[in-house]
């Protein structure tokens, strides 16, 4: 096999965000792997902790901001890969938007009855769908950061390509694996 047909060699890039809150503390980080899951780059913040009067003139905005002006807009500045995408956790949808003007896309494994789908692609809102991996008859549910049919069928067709090669939500797993000792190791110091 040529060399530039060998998984990892493509140049795809695949790019993860994760945001973290333990207790109060709140972090983020960006991870770009290959299409194989090799991590390329791997940018973080250090722990971010709202004071008392921040609390008091964010209100109950005080989260959003934290999650997307303080971490992801930060890191989006630092990056310098260029993924298509940016995946994140099913858990963030009510965050997403854009890393360095890539749309995000929310995921997290689906259990679905056989006979559901309409398709590989079956939508259930505007901004939501239920998307099949061919190779291993496994579900995904996402959430689209943009209401744009034809991005969302772009976006799933990506996510069914990198599929085929890699674990796809195992990176995220890293990621908070990483900053979860990050800020173990902070409380020792």
């Amino acid at each position: 096999m040529p060399a530039q047909d060998k998984p990892g060699n493509s140049g795809k890039q695949v790019g993860y965000f994760c945001h973290l809150k333990l207790d109060e503390r709140h972090m983020g980080a960006i991870l770009v792997t290959n299409e194989i899951g090799v991590p390329l780059e791997f940018k973080y913040t250090e722990p971010v902790t709202a004071t008392k009067l921040h609390k008091i003139l964010y209100g109950s905005v005080l989260e959003k901001h934290l999650h997307e002006t303080v971490i992801r807009d930060r890191l989006c500045r630092e990056i310098r890969s260029d993924p298509d995408f940016f995946i994140t956790s099913y858990d963030e949808k009510e965050f997403l938007g854009s890393v360095s003007n890539r749309e995000m896309v929310a995921v997290q494994k689906y259990s679905l009855p056989p006979g559901d789908l309409s398709g590989p692609f079956s939508r259930i809102r505007e901004r939501e769908a239920i998307v099949e991996l061919e190779d291993e008859a496994v579900f995904l549910r996402l959430a689209f950061s943009t209401p744009n049919e034809a991005i969302q069928q772009k976006i799933a067709a990506w996510l069914q390509e990198i599929a085929r090669t890699m674990d796809i939500l195992e990176p995220l797993n890293r990621i908070v694996s990483a900053l979860t000792s990050m800020c173990g190791e902070g409380k020792r110091g």
